[in-house]
């Protein structure tokens, strides 16, 4: 499932910037880094454990800020869509019929309850 994440993220300057773009990239699972306007940091990969990356800008900047998270769907996903629509129903119908149910005494004495009597 590949995400985008986008994080806000207080840089003043392209030092800060860069920095920000390589704490990014070293985590697992992210495939690209870009920066968005002046202060948001946009990072895509497959399965990135966003606690870890906030923790690790955090650690360097501060303060970080969640924008957003999405789930970017692939074109696979369009295709298998319109191969389920495509599925046809046979008109053949397999009945299976359960058994009719058995009942039986629970509670059979066989003495009474009772040895006064």
């Amino acid at each position: 499932m590949k995400q985008k994440i986008v994080m806000q993220i207080p840089m003043n300057s392209s030092k800060h910037r860069t920095k920000a773009m390589k704490i990014a990239a070293v985590a697992n699972g992210v495939s690209s880094v870009g920066i968005e306007g002046t202060d948001k940091v946009v990072v895509i990969g497959d399965e990135v454990d966003l606690v870890k990356l906030a923790r690790c800008l955090k650690k360097e900047f501060g303060h970080v800020m969640l924008v957003s998270v999405e789930e970017k769907k692939k074109e696979d996903d369009k295709k298998k869509k319109e191969e389920k629509e495509l599925e046809y129903w046979s008109n053949y119908c397999f009945h299976r019929y359960q058994p009719p149910p058995v009942y039986e005494a629970i509670y059979t004495p066989s003495q009474p309850p009772c040895s006064i009597l």
